[in-house]
């Protein structure tokens, strides 16, 4: 009895480390989308004006680098381990990771401004990598004892696999550079082959992964055909297609393209249709600002997929990756709406943050600056693929709408202040 006392004992207390943990590396991801909120605005600002000492690409390494290596890749990882990770030998090494992933994104954010791609960004850069895979190797050893539904472990397991899977491209470029023929294109190809298996795989599958567990936690099961997830991995692997049609045009990689936009399309419909009918219509999701993050974070991932199946049309295919607002504008709709909203929504949810006024007015302000910009990116692209010009003072209004992406971060932290605290939270059970 005492054997199985202490066993009991034991369990919660792994369960207890790997939370606090889990909210240690969402604590400094907060700190780094704080920096990249200013760095954005930084960029936004040379639109009107120069900021002495700094160049334009210098910073937007920087801010890139930044976004999806220190705040997408440290919550990504805090959500899976919350979520996934019951019980662990591998602590130590976790903690250890979280210090040395401070290290190289705190080394980005310093050498990126002040000298660009060279000796100690490219450093600081490789060594991350290093950490992302030693990252993957304990937690898919981990999740081999999860309790999870199927569903979210095949989304979990296969977002750190994709990951993995991405920083090819990085290697590949060290090749292309010593090759000079053709350099240009699979340079190209290569940067391109790792952002869309960081966007749409590592990231996209982590908060799908997050979504579908916490939904199961809270009693609710996602009712999706078997073959669903095998349509969304053939659609990542088509849609890739689409991202170098720019460098070698063919009407190949036109049709690839439409056809895995078509399978997305259908794949996702299923998950989001059971994603909508929980998460609406029920009222365990319905506690203030942080179930409305997940929604509009839901809601914007299918804004993702309709925009995407747009382009099995000729000619928005062509607009898609040659006009740079549009570009611009589909990134941020997936870091700073799907991935951001959804993942703070999901911690905000499980006793992560303090819900106060404070907090949500920041965090409103957060939601009206992501609103905001994208509808003045993609009108003003419409407007220039159209032939109408530019919409008056346009860079001026962009400049102050972005501003409110800090101001909102800002405000939401500061409402911890009032005193939050780290918890287990106890989940209820609702019929579906």
């Amino acid at each position: 009895m005492n054997q199985v006392k202490n066993t009991s004992a034991s369990s919660r207390s792994a369960g207890h480390s790997i939370n606090a943990l889990a909210y240690r590396w969402m604590s400094w991801a907060l700190v780094f989308l704080l920096l990249i909120t200013f760095t954005g605005l930084s960029l936004r600002y040379y639109f009107l004006s120069e900021i002495p000492g700094f160049t334009f690409n210098n910073l937007k390494h920087m801010h890139s680098h930044v976004a999806m290596l220190g705040w997408a890749f440290m919550a990504s990882v805090a959500m899976l381990l919350y979520l996934f990770i019951e019980h662990t030998r591998q602590l130590s090494q976790y903690k250890w990771l979280l210090g040395l992933n401070i290290l190289a994104v705190v080394g980005m954010s310093v050498s990126f401004p002040l000298q660009g791609y060279a000796f100690y960004s490219i450093l600081f850069s490789t060594l991350h990598v290093i950490f992302a895979y030693w990252f993957s190797i304990l937690f898919l050893r981990d999740l081999r004892h999860t309790s999870a539904p199927a569903l979210a472990t095949s989304f979990a397991r296969w977002s750190v696999i994709w990951m993995m899977i991405s920083t090819l491209g990085l290697w590949s470029v060290a090749v292309v550079a010593a090759h000079p023929a053709g350099t240009a294109t699979l340079y190209y190809m290569s940067i391109q082959w790792f952002l869309h298996f960081q966007l749409v795989g590592w990231f996209t599958y982590a908060v799908i992964a997050g979504l579908i567990m916490y939904c199961h936690r809270q009693g609710f099961n996602l009712k999706v055909p078997a073959n669903t997830f095998l349509g969304v991995q053939a659609s990542l692997l088509l849609t890739y297609a689409l991202s170098i049609n720019w460098s070698m045009s063919s009407p190949a990689l036109f049709y690839l393209n439409s056809l895995g936009v078509v399978i997305q399309l259908v794949a996702y419909f299923f998950i989001l249709r059971e994603l909508i009918r929980v998460v609406f219509g029920n009222e365990a999701f319905n506690n203030g600002i942080f179930s409305w993050l997940i929604k509009i974070g839901i809601l914007t991932l299918v804004a993702r997929i309709l925009i995407q199946t747009l382009v099995v049309i000729p000619a928005v295919a062509n607009i898609a990756y040659t006009l740079r607002m549009f570009v611009v504008a589909f990134i941020h709709l997936i870091m700073v709406g799907f991935f951001t909203l959804t993942v703070v929504g999901l911690f905000g949810e499980q006793g992560y943050f303090r819900k106060n006024r404070i907090s949500a007015g920041g965090w409103m302000l957060y939601m009206l600056a992501f609103i905001a910009t994208e509808f003045l990116l993609f009108f003003q692209g419409t407007l220039l693929w159209t032939g109408k010009g530019f919409i008056p003072s346009f860079y001026t209004i962009l400049f102050y709408a972005s501003a409110l992406f800090p101001l909102g971060i800002s405000i939401a932290l500061a409402g911890q202040l009032f005193g939050y605290k780290i918890k287990v939270t106890s989940f209820s059970n609702h019929k579906n």
